[in-house]
């Protein structure tokens, strides 16, 4: 085996244990990151998107006695996670999630997606992507995107 795929083979499993035993909390801060991953490479976003998703977070009262554990848990997905990755991500959150925790992460999804008040194309083309991936009935999904245009 060459050192190319020996390396390809321990992202493979570095990428493996970072979605291992997920905790709701993390899956829920998973389901965000992946979002800001969707929106945009560029790096000062980035830095708005984290500190949004922080905020939601801390917020959230699942996230009560655990506010140490936002800021490692962004910090590990968003330096992982690539936008091509993002579905493969969501998916695996969504298998640890709770209806009533998926629309939550289908909420910060949003806040995330349309924090410039803009909803392409391409953006609503993710969010369709996580409303089915995520088992968000349609009608709520519209309210949360209504909701998201009137707050950003």
């Amino acid at each position: 085996m060459g050192a190319i795929e020996k390396h390809i083979e321990e992202i493979e499993a570095y990428e493996k244990n970072l979605i291992e035993d997920l905790t709701v909390n993390e899956a829920l801060i998973l389901v965000a990151v992946c979002s800001a991953k969707e929106k945009t490479d560029n790096d000062n976003n980035h830095i708005q998107d984290k500190k949004r998703i922080a905020a939601l977070a801390k917020d959230h009262p699942i996230f009560k006695d655990l506010h140490d554990s936002i800021e490692p848990s962004l910090n590990k997905f968003m330096n992982t996670i690539k936008s091509k990755d993002t579905v493969k991500y969501v998916m695996t959150a969504a298998k640890v999630l709770k209806p009533e925790f998926k629309e939550t992460a289908f909420k910060w999804a949003t806040v995330i997606l349309m924090s410039d008040g803009v909803l392409s194309k391409a953006r609503k083309d993710i969010l369709e992507k996580y409303e089915i991936i995520l088992n968000i009935n349609r009608d709520v999904a519209q309210k949360i995107l209504v909701q998201a245009s009137q707050t950003s």
